[in-house]
This record gives C-alpha cells, sequence and structure tokens, in this order.
C-alpha cells in the first residue's frame, strides 16, 4: 500500500508509520473485475462486508478473513486529487 488520497496527509502519515512498525492489519488486493471476483469468491463462501462500491480511484470490496483481518478487493482506475475534492453526485 502506498499512503495517499483519499486518506489525508495526516493519516497517510499514520499509515505509513504502522505499515513501517509492521502493525497494519489489512491489506489490499488488485483485480482486473471487483465485480466479477466479488460474484466467484461470494459463490466459494468468502463473506463480504461491504459489496462493489464505485469509489473515486476505482471499485473496492470490502472482506474479513476468520483472524478479522480487513482485505480490500480494488479494481483500480486513473484519478486526481480533483476526483476527491469534487463534492459527491
Amino acid at each position: 500500500m502506498t499512503p495517499g488520497p483519499p486518506l489525508g496527509a495526516e493519516m497517510s502519515a499514520e499509515v505509513s508509520r504502522s505499515l513501517a512498525a509492521g502493525t497494519m492489519s489489512g491489506f489490499g488486493l488488485n483485480t482486473p473485475d471487483c465485480r466479477q471476483a466479488y460474484d466467484e469468491l461470494t459463490a466459494q463462501g468468502v463473506d463480504f462486508i461491504q459489496p462493489p462500491s464505485d469509489r473515486p480511484y476505482g471499485v473496492e470490496a470490502i472482506m474479513r478473513d476468520n483472524s478479522g483481518n480487513w482485505m480490500v478487493l480494488v479494481e483500480k482506475k486513473d484519478f486526481t486529487q480533483a476526483d476527491f475534492d469534487a463534492p459527491p453526485s
């Protein structure tokens, strides 16, 4: 993970410190098609706490493993800081 948008500067710094200390308990997985991966994993019994959702940086879905760690599936898209500064539509 490279801390940055949509995280603000303060949160990005905190995430960087957690990563450096080895105390970050979640991770992200890139996928070319988040909705397809969600359907396939759901069919195999994976429990998601958030279905695929559109975000300024792509499509993401969130699941937890059996130890409670968060895992995020992300289908990336190009974005700029302005995508995060714009009011929601």
